[in-house]
């Protein structure tokens, strides 16, 4: 059985996510990096996704924090 479109798309934007946030970590391992390479390059739109991710990144870093506080 395969999964929902918006499932699979969910998913695929949480690794991207996790991606963004991890590799920017300063204890990222050479061997996470090799795994987010290769997931990279499993598949086209991991790289996408990957890039909307940055995007995403960047336009929240512009934010001011009264924007992101509660």
């Amino acid at each position: 059985m395969t999964e929902p479109a918006g499932e699979t798309g969910d998913y695929l934007m949480m690794q991207a996510a996790h991606w963004c946030m991890r590799l920017r970590e300063a204890d990222c391992s050479l061997e996470e990096r090799r795994a987010f390479e290769d997931w990279l390059q499993g598949d086209p739109s991991h790289a996408f996704e990957y890039a909307r991710m940055l995007e995403v990144w960047d336009l929240a870093g512009q934010l001011s924090p009264s924007v992101l506080a509660p």
